[in-house]
Parts: C-alpha cells; structure tokens; sequence
C-alpha cells in the first residue's frame, strides 16, 4: 500500500509539473484531477490498513508507517506546490486582463454619442430623451 502512495504521488507530482506551461490544458486538469484523487484514495487506503495496527507494533510495521508518513507529507508537499502555481497564474491572468482593458480603452473622442432630437417635435411622453446619459 505505501508503495502504490509512492506511484500515484509520482504520477501526481509530474501533472502537477506541467501546470502553467505550454502542455496546460483541459487534459492536463483532467490528468491532475484524477491523479490528486487517486493518490489521495491511495493513502486513504493505506491509513485505514495502518491505523488498527499501531497497538502490533514491531520493527517492519514501524518502518512502513514511517515511509507512509513521509508519502503523506511528500502528497501535502506537492499539494501546496499545485495551489502556489495556481495561486501564480491566477495573479497573472488577473494582472493581464486588467492592463489589457486599462490600454484597450478608447480615447472619449472616439466614444458614440446619440443625436439629439428636435425639441420641436418632441411629445411630452418623451422626456428620457432630454436627460443626459452616460455611455462611459
């Protein structure tokens, strides 16, 4: 059980890898998803095989229940990793966006005003054509 934790940390460890890159994709979030679960069934597992022996203890049990401390702590490790890098691109995106809407803008010159209306023909009914809007 602590070696399948070992391969699907692995696994998890290289999705984890490629977020942010030119391989990010819809496929590699699907990779990552379903790596993070297995991985964390994996441990599960092994958790609930480990807990009711701790009253057993001997030299080999205690040896497993270390490398399946360390595999648990190398998946939180890696967890962290993966939100760091998501944490990361979401300030990025956010930055870019807003330059990108700051220097995008067009100049009020530019900006589309609407005619005004003869005030001879206008009907009382029609007031909202005399106020003043704002298209900004």
């Amino acid at each position: 059980l602590v070696h399948e934790c070992n391969v699907q940390l692995a696994l998890f460890r290289n999705a984890t890898q490629g977020i942010g890159t030119s391989h990010d994709g819809a496929s590699l979030r699907r990779e990552v998803e379903t790596a993070g679960r297995a991985c964390l069934k994996a441990c599960e597992a092994a958790k609930n095989c480990v807990l009711p022996q701790l009253r057993h203890e001997g030299v080999e049990f205690t040896r497993h229940a270390s490398q399946f401390i360390g595999c648990v702590a190398a998946y939180v490790v890696e967890m962290k990793r993966c939100i760091a890098n998501m944490e990361s691109m979401l300030v990025t995106l956010e930055n870019l966006i807003t330059v990108h809407f700051s220097t995008s803008e067009s100049s009020p010159t530019d900006k589309v005003t609407p005619r005004r209306r003869r005030a001879t023909s206008c009907r009382p009914q029609c007031v909202c054509s005399k106020l003043k809007t704002s298209y900004a």
